[in-house]
């Protein structure tokens, strides 16, 4: 696919070893202060004029997925490969009917509004209590993720 700026982007599905061979010193979702369950996700890895720009995770469960743990280089930041890349995910054909739950973390000095702009954006909703998951999530694997300094949202 060309971009509006003329730049070939290509969304490929990646293992985290896949993902390792390109991507130097990836950290573990966890040590980014994720939830554990995080580490277990395949990758998303957005490419542009074959250069791995940005990468986005998921794992799917039986009724939904999470998704989440989404980094873009720094200087790719400010040009829409964001949203872009997380339609793709979100839009795929093994993810499109599922249920998604993510879990946003604000890292290297980004602020928490911008993230919740971001999904917003994407159409996603805000968990407010276990109520707003109990259809699809364990009450166990809800306290799990739940960290006060984090925010849930899902998307249907």
């Amino acid at each position: 696919m060309l971009g509006k700026d003329g730049v070939k982007m290509i969304v490929e599905c990646l293992t985290r070893k896949e993902l390792e061979s390109i991507w130097q010193d990836l950290p573990f979702p966890s040590e980014k202060g994720y939830p554990q369950i995080f580490d277990n996700m395949d990758y998303w890895v957005l490419f542009v004029d074959d250069e791995p720009i940005a990468y986005t995770g998921s794992l799917i469960l039986e009724e939904f997925a999470f998704v989440g743990n989404t980094y873009v280089k720094k200087k790719y930041r400010k040009n829409k490969y964001h949203p872009f890349l997380l339609n793709e995910r979100n839009n795929s054909p093994v993810l499109r009917n599922l249920s998604k739950v993510t879990v946003l973390n604000p890292i290297e000095k980004i602020k928490m509004s911008t993230l919740v702009k971001t999904v917003v954006s994407l159409g996603y909703t805000k968990v407010q209590s276990y109520y707003d998951v109990q259809d699809i999530m364990s009450l166990s694997l809800y306290e799990d993720i739940l960290n006060e300094k984090q925010q849930i949202w899902r998307m249907d």
